[in-house]
């Protein structure tokens, strides 16, 4: 692999990186971003979580800064913005009509949170 760095890539380049592969990629990412920044934001958005000490507008700004990276359909991304919901505001919702859209659930979360 090393063969194929010209420039600043290889600039960078430090002999620590020839015993540890891993070592060698965390170091190409650092200087230069991710290899596959799509599969990382998928991943990212399948594990996010509200927490139970956070308000909606902090999940859904994280939520939809990482669903303006990934390739997913509306129902798609309601589906994992309500997975991602913590479990009182889930319960409120039964109370309520289904959101359609992801701004519906947005605002319904939102207002439940206030």
């Amino acid at each position: 692999m090393l063969s194929h760095l010209t420039g600043s890539a290889l600039d960078c380049f430090e002999p620590t990186w020839l015993s540890d592969f891993a070592l060698f990629v965390e170091g190409l990412e650092a200087n230069f971003g991710s290899l596959n920044p799509v599969s990382e934001a998928e991943a990212e958005l399948e594990g996010l979580h509200m927490q139970e000490n956070h308000k909606a507008m902090k999940y859904f700004m994280k939520f939809m800064q990482l669903a303006a990276c990934v390739q997913w359909g509306e129902a798609t991304l309601l589906q994992q913005a309500y997975n991602g919901l913590v479990k009182c505001i889930k319960n409120d919702m039964v109370h309520h009509d289904k959101p359609t859209t992801l701004s519906g659930i947005r605002r319904l979360t939102q207002a439940i949170d206030a």
